[in-house]
């Protein structure tokens, strides 16, 4: 449970402090006041990345040099006081105030699960984005394969950049061909198996948003592996050398999601869309639980647009009552079922507790 977070020249707000934070907190006020910043913080905290952007640089108020967040925790996994910082020309990672932390040392100590409006680029998106999606969840379940995906993307940057030269060598492209064979063995039975385990818990959180009426599933798709040396790979290499692309490997790879056995991408309503992008985290939730037996933070920013009061409801039911949220929201109040929530009005720079 996230028990105090301080932010510095982040976004809107020039400086902030939240203590005391219970097991419920609604982050109310207008648009545009900084209630999704605050969320934004907290997921850098736990996944070194925003939801909104890749650019870091952009998290700096207007005429800081820099910005700098911490958190401090308490979770199965114990205590924990977690900083990053930004000074304009990289990151810094801090933990229980030690400077120079690495990624892969600050990585797994804190999980968190965002449920945000822009979720349904993971149907709407190219492969990249679903792939970039449950490859994240892969890393938080296990925390291992996190060299193995930065690897990947380094490997597929370097086969890129050869294939763009006007007369890429077949010795340097065979390196890098061969480390993306190796990596591929490693990473699809490892996407298979989070298919299979995610499965049953995306069908239950479905069930439970929309009670029963619709059947939601989600299947990973593989793209072709590299072949082993011989006639196969050969043909690859005039295929990519001609084009200049990338055209087998795991980082091609993709994932389909279908309700009641139609593409929900190309097929679902709006509302029914949102609910499977809602189960998907619910899904996530359940099986952070139970694999690295730890409670995440679930962070929840504009993601229940278009739902009807029911699925609303149901979505609040299945948030179990350990796990801690912050729910950022212009105009809705979570019903009384709910939970206890402590409400706080987001202004620039201010937190105020709403007692009304």
């Amino acid at each position: 449970m996230l028990r105090r977070l301080r932010l510095h020249a982040f976004r809107c707000h020039p400086s902030l402090e939240l203590e005391g934070l219970g097991p419920r907190v609604l982050l109310a006020g207008p648009n545009g006041r900084g209630k999704t910043s605050i969320l934004e913080s907290v997921a850098i905290l736990g996944r070194l990345r925003s939801f909104r952007t890749s650019a870091l640089r952009e998290l700096a108020r207007h005429g800081a040099a820099g910005w700098r967040v911490e958190g401090s925790w308490a979770d199965e996994a114990g205590p924990v006081r977690l900083a990053v910082i930004w000074r304009g020309e990289g990151r810094e990672l801090e933990i229980d105030g030690r400077p120079g932390a690495t990624t892969d040392e600050f990585w797994g100590r804190v999980l968190v699960v965002v449920a945000h409006g822009a979720d349904t680029i993971m149907l709407d998106g190219g492969a990249g984005e679903r792939r970039s999606s449950f490859d994240l969840l892969l890393a938080e379940l296990e925390p291992q394969r996190l060299g193995e995906l930065r690897r990947l993307k380094e490997i597929t940057r370097q086969r890129s950049a050869l294939l763009r030269q006007p007369k890429p060598t077949r010795e340097e492209w065979e390196a890098w061909t061969s480390q993306l064979a190796e990596i591929g063995e490693t990473l699809r039975p490892a996407r298979t198996g989070l298919a299979e385990i995610l499965l049953p818990h995306l069908e239950k959180a479905h069930r439970e948003l929309a009670s029963g009426a619709e059947k939601l599933s989600v299947r990973y798709l593989p793209a072709d592996p590299v072949p082993p040396p011989g006639p196969e790979r050969d043909r690859l290499w005039e295929r990519e050398r001609e084009r200049g692309l990338n055209l087998a490997g795991p980082q091609r790879d993709d994932w389909e999601f279908s309700l009641a056995g139609k593409n929900l991408a190309k097929f679902g309503s709006e509302g029914q869309r949102r609910s499977g992008c809602l189960a998907v985290r619910l899904a996530e939730l359940a099986l952070i639980r139970e694999i690295r037996k730890r409670t995440p933070v679930l962070l929840v920013d504009d993601a229940l647009k278009e739902l009807d009061g029911s699925r609303r409801g149901a979505f609040w039911r299945a948030v179990p009552e350990s796990t801690q949220v912050l729910y950022a929201s212009a105009h809705d109040r979570p019903s009384a079922g709910s939970g206890s929530w402590v409400i706080l009005e987001i202004s620039p720079g201010s937190a105020r507790l709403d007692e009304s």
